[in-house]
């Protein structure tokens, strides 16, 4: 748990300010927390170690005189956080992540760009389809194949096109890329040059059978990702899309919970949402997870947390029934969790819980990957 009281801050910064100055301190190894974003503030804070006090004044200055080349420099680093980088394969459900995407682009007035990578390896399991068993040139398959991508690309940029144009979506873009390579591999080279401020997949999501897709690419990416993966699960309604207005974030008493919980905060200031901070109870004694809960609470108010989240507990022996049960009663619209590293025991004789309800859940999940605060 981080220690507040040796944090300074930084008071009456616009958001924008704040979000740029995080985005650069970030750049130099520097932890910050934007707080006492609540809806309607026109100023917000930015707490960050004391020691690193004088670096964050020295950028706030720079800021402020800054032209010219430098100037546009800063503009294009504060128009990262606001891209969404969107790997389509063409399925029912990766085309509801786009538009999920989109009514997401719609408050945060963000960029929004789709990724296909069209062909993963010379190992792929078309070339031993029976239609081209016998193909001694995949010269012109290949070019098809690549034809046909790009055009399926096209028809799905002019649709969220059209969309922007007939809602009027302000400040809202769509652009798109078509790649060859290995899926996984491809979405974090593109990741790594757009840098995105978030990755928005489709996911099977609920009553998939099992986990016999566990390796799929969205499970991949969680694991590997620096940036945070937004999963929307196949059986959510698009067409009944609501801003995420209560968000559920679940917590596993870690030491990185409290900046995963701002990284969250940060990400729904638009939408004015309420954050639910919730503990799946384990074997252990149940009195000493109040205890953690209780500290935790209080470590996030310190850091100037708003007042109006709520923290609990919960008793199940099925952390995704336990959670769907809460769920239900509070009306959330998107879960959040730190995926955390786990060890070889575990990995081989019980799927984690972030997989769990990547393939179960009927909401959209947000993933933050442990480490990469």
């Amino acid at each position: 748990m981080m220690n507040s009281e040796s944090f300074v801050t930084l008071r009456g910064l616009s958001y924008s300010k704040a979000l740029l100055l995080k985005m650069q301190l970030g750049m130099q190894g520097v932890n910050s927390f934007i707080t006492n974003a609540l809806p309607g503030e026109t100023f917000v804070e930015l707490q960050l170690a004391e020691s690193d006090a004088a670096l964050a004044r020295q950028l706030l200055l720079d800021m402020q005189f800054v032209a010219g080349e430098g100037k546009e420099a800063i503009v294009k680093q504060l128009r990262r956080v606001r891209r969404l980088l969107v790997p389509v394969d063409f399925s029912a459900r990766s085309i509801k992540a786009a538009h999920y995407a989109l009514e997401l682009a719609r408050s945060l007035k963000a960029e929004v760009r789709l990724l296909h990578v069209w062909f993963s390896s010379a190992g792929d399991s078309f070339i031993f389809n029976e239609m081209y068993a016998f193909q001694t040139d995949l010269g012109p398959v290949m070019r098809e194949m690549e034809q046909k991508a790009m055009d399926q690309l096209n028809t799905l940029t002019e649709l969220l096109e059209g969309r922007i144009r007939a809602e009027r979506m302000k400040g809202v873009k769509v652009s798109a890329d078509l790649v060859r390579g290995s899926a996984v591999e491809a979405i974090l080279s593109i990741a790594g040059d757009y840098q995105p401020g978030l990755i928005v997949m489709g996911t099977r999501g609920k009553n998939h059978d099992s986990f016999r897709l566990l390796g799929s690419t969205t499970s991949q990416l969680i694991e590997r990702s620096l940036v945070p993966v937004l999963a929307v699960p196949e059986a959510y309604d698009i067409t009944k899309f609501i801003a995420p207005h209560k968000a559920l974030y679940i917590t596993h008493f870690g030491k990185e919970d409290l900046l995963a919980m701002h990284r969250l905060l940060s990400f729904v200031k638009p939408f004015k949402t309420k954050i639910f901070c919730l503990h799946i109870q384990s074997d252990t004694d149940p009195s000493l997870d109040r205890i953690r809960m209780k500290q935790m609470k209080e470590s996030f108010l310190s850091s100037h947390m708003p007042s109006g989240f709520e923290c609990g507990l919960i008793e199940t022996p099925d952390p995704v029934e336990g959670l769907e049960a809460f769920v239900e009663e509070k009306q959330i619209d998107v879960i959040a969790l730190l995926h955390r590293k786990r060890n070889l025991l575990e990995n081989l004789f019980a799927p984690s819980l972030t997989k769990r309800l990547l393939y179960q859940t009927h909401l959209p999940l947000l993933v933050f990957r442990e480490g990469n605060g």
